[in-house]
């Protein structure tokens, strides 16, 4: 189970709204497979997450695709990498970089995590990104791990990685010779398409109280990412009661909020 840190908001009896309380960036990702989200780690990784996130929030990922896929080969590394090449219209074109940063290696290659990928030169990195499919320790020390997929996520990771896999470095060039493809024809629809990539703060928005219940709204994640809403009345030693999970709407009304305020956070499950 993984918490999502700083999502304690307090509501004391009569307040009517609060300011947003900052969480951690998430990387929300769309893909043609279904949508998952990325927790980013700035603390061990900071050049990496600004990197990342300056190409997301312009819409550099937009339309781009799974270009490689490793998983056909079970003695090797088992990774599926984007971010480098789009779709535009039917043709493929690659994306526009901003300069190469420097290597910030040293988390784990673990399953689920995310990573910059790069050229020979360590200092390489641009645009490009890998999943790591299954655990591969032999990528450790020499790729920047910056995030981890939460939730459920590694559903639609996992649905990625078990597409088939072609050779199309004859027809498109040296960087597609492990090209997955949704079936055996080399046409747009069947490429494996990242509908868009957003980074934003995991927070609580608002938080309002009306006579006797409380509202709470925060960034909404994928539905791959349920989470649970908590409440407590005394950070000092009072136990966090659970008084809803599973949600995946980005709202909640606690009908039962103590008359004397409240603390709430949000935690996924």
């Amino acid at each position: 189970m993984l918490r999502l840190p700083v999502l304690v908001l307090p509501l004391l009896a009569g307040l009517l709204s609060a300011s947003a309380s900052a969480g951690p960036p998430i990387a929300r990702f769309q893909s043609v497979l279904g949508n998952f989200d990325v927790l980013l780690d700035p603390s061990a990784t900071p050049n990496s997450v600004t990197n990342f996130s300056a190409y997301a929030n312009r819409g550099a990922y937009d339309s781009t695709i799974i270009h490689r896929s490793t998983t056909y080969d079970p003695t090797g590394i088992q990774i599926v990498q984007g971010g480098g090449f789009e779709l535009v219209g039917n043709t493929i074109e690659s994306v526009a970089t901003d300069p190469p940063i420097p290597l910030e290696a040293g988390v784990a290659n673990a399953r689920g995590t995310l990573a910059m990928a790069r050229t020979g030169e360590p200092n390489s990195a641009t645009s490009q990104w890998y999943f790591n499919v299954q655990s591969n320790p032999g990528l450790d020390f020499n790729y920047a791990v910056f995030g981890r997929v939460i939730g459920t996520g590694m559903s639609v990771v996992d649905a990625i990685g078990q597409v088939t896999v072609y050779n199309a470095s004859q027809a498109l060039g040296a960087a597609f010779g492990e090209l997955p493809l949704l079936a055996d024809s080399l046409s747009t629809q069947n490429l494996v398409l990242i509908n868009s990539v957003r980074v934003a703060p995991f927070a609580i928005t608002n938080i309002t109280r009306t006579a006797d219940m409380t509202e709470l709204r925060w960034t909404a994640l994928s539905a791959n990412t349920p989470v649970r809403v908590e409440r407590t009345a005394d950070l000092a030693g009072e136990p966090w009661t659970t008084i809803a999970s599973n949600n995946t709407t980005g709202a909640f009304t606690d009908t039962n909020a103590p008359a004397r305020g409240a603390y709430y956070r949000i935690v996924t499950e």
